[in-house]
């Protein structure tokens, strides 16, 4: 394995990292921190607003770097590798749970926008923020699950 493996794995993983990391930070640090801020709100707005960007930056490193680590490593991604091995088969499983994770996060930032008017509205939006962010996490925890056994040769 080359050098360039090497750096694309390692971008891979710092990509996981930030965002877990930040998805474990929201509901265990950044909540209880602001529970009785009188601007709570818009903290928490402001601080989804930034992550989002971030976020979106890390979830392209990590399709890049996905495909690249598949290139430099020198596995067949053919139709055929991938629909018949298991290696191919947790592959497909991985790019599927990826898009799950775009729609789910396209879901919560389109319900983020939405200029919420009601209590109704913002309780609506609590709990789907709530629930997607959760659903985000156990995606993600998969996929770095599925990829230390596509590492250590599934």
């Amino acid at each position: 394995m080359n050098t360039w493996y090497h750096i694309s794995v390692w971008l891979h993983i710092i990509g996981v990292s930030f965002w877990i990391g930040g998805m474990l930070f929201l509901p265990m640090v950044l909540l209880p921190s602001i529970k009785n801020h009188p601007d709570r709100r818009n903290l928490l707005m402001a601080t989804g607003l930034k992550f989002r960007f971030a976020g979106y930056i890390a979830l392209a490193l990590l399709l890049v770097t996905g495909i690249l680590n598949m290139y430099l490593r020198g596995i067949d991604v053919s139709w055929k590798f991938l629909v018949i091995s298991r290696y191919g088969k947790l592959v497909i499983t991985k790019i599927v749970l990826f898009l799950l994770i775009l729609a789910v996060s396209l879901v919560h930032d389109v319900q983020a926008r939405k200029r919420l008017q009601s209590e109704e509205e913002k309780m609506r939006f609590k709990i789907i923020a709530r629930w997607s962010g959760r659903i985000l996490l156990l995606i993600s925890l998969t996929m770095a699950f599925i990829g230390v056994v596509l590492s250590r040769g599934a």
